[in-house]
């Protein structure tokens, strides 16, 4: 149950915030919204203001924004024509269907920049075991040790020292290590070890052979500071996003990685679990891959009508309706299959065979 309300709550507020998007940009063009609905299929209630129907439905996983015009630009009647999507530019509808993307976006960097303002757990750089016949232990690391620096470098966290470690396979580097109130000067030179990189990948990596002791800190930023690392943190993951979605098409990545609904609501009960901070990490995430997979051109998704659309501008003229037909058939196809497969995959990871 807590894994089921957990996948309502996190997958709910990034639904809502996608279509918002949509809407409040369509809204600002004129354009006349008669549905706006989370969820798909039979609706479990509706409201409607004004001229348009809010509507919850069973089935969460997606929504839509219906617009006047937009799927049957031919019913729409001469009084109503102004305030049709089809009459606006180009440029304004692939506007309206980039928006909510964008939103995810947004929503992304908003919750990482909370997250870097209330803090972060993090691993000091502090030794808690020290592996035998390790470059560590050849040249006199101890439990206890506080590393420094690296190369000049200081570090904050465990995780600095690690990423300025794993690069430097059999070159030698300096460490400044605090022991017993001194400062050690220590040189060594990591070894080849095999590890994971962000992608999941198994890859040689520079190790020395050290382990964290467990020292925590909680890692706090001002106000723009925390704009700052907010915006980085949501450039990487969506760097991350793309070239690990690039890696599972080259078959770099096993497709075996694809998740669905099973495996986002056992990560979001998880977070949950595990604090406030580590539930919007993992909504930033999964708000930063709802808008980089709807912005694959592929026809139904967002990606596709932004493709659509810039075709017609470079053509000036709509695609042909058989033309649009047959790609929506296709691209509705590929997602749903997809789908099966993702859902396929979470199914294995729950009998154990992944």
């Amino acid at each position: 149950m807590e894994a089921l309300l957990s996948f309502i709550l996190v997958v709910g507020v990034l639904i809502v915030i996608h279509e918002s998007g949509h809407f409040l940009v369509a809204k600002r063009f004129g354009v006349k919204i008669e549905k706006f609905s989370i969820g798909f299929g039979p609706k479990i209630f509706s409201k409607t203001v004004g001229e348009t129907e809010y509507r919850l439905a069973w089935i969460p996983l997606g929504g839509y924004v219906k617009m006047l015009g937009e799927t049957d630009p031919e019913s729409v009647s001469p009084e109503d024509q102004a305030r049709s999507f089809g009459a606006l530019p180009v440029w304004k509808r692939i506007s309206i269907a980039a928006a909510g993307p964008v939103a995810n976006f947004i929503l992304a960097f908003f919750l990482f920049t909370v997250v870097f303002w209330a803090g972060i757990p993090a691993l000091l750089p502090v030794v808690g075991k020290v592996m035998a016949g390790s470059p560590a232990a050849k040249v006199g690391l101890l439990p206890g040790d506080r590393i420094l620096s690296v190369d000049g470098h200081s570090l904050s966290t465990w995780d600095d020292l690690r990423g300025l470690v794993e690069n430097r396979i059999g070159k030698p580097i300096t460490l400044v290590v605090g022991r017993n109130g001194k400062d050690l000067s220590i040189s060594l030179s990591p070894e080849s070890m095999m590890g994971q990189n962000i992608y999941g990948q198994r890859v040689p990596q520079g190790k020395i052979g050290v382990a964290p002791g467990g020292e925590t800190t909680t890692l706090r930023y001002g106000l723009f500071a925390g704009l700052g690392r907010g915006f980085l943190k949501t450039v990487h993951v969506t760097k991350i996003t793309v070239i690990s979605l690039g890696k599972i098409v080259t078959g770099e990545i096993s497709s075996k990685n694809l998740g669905g609904p099973i495996l986002i609501a056992q990560m979001s009960a998880r977070a949950a679990q595990s604090g406030i901070v580590n539930l919007l990490v993992f909504m930033g995430f999964i708000s930063v891959t709802l808008g980089v997979m709807n912005l694959v051109p592929v026809p139904v998704l967002d990606g596709g009508h932004i493709l659509f659309l810039a075709a017609e501008g470079l053509l000036r003229r709509p695609l042909s309706v058989r033309v649009r037909e047959i790609s929506m058939q296709v691209g509705f196809v590929l997602l749903l299959s997809i789908m099966v497969f993702a859902f396929y995959n979470d199914l294995m990871r729950v009998f154990g065979s992944h």
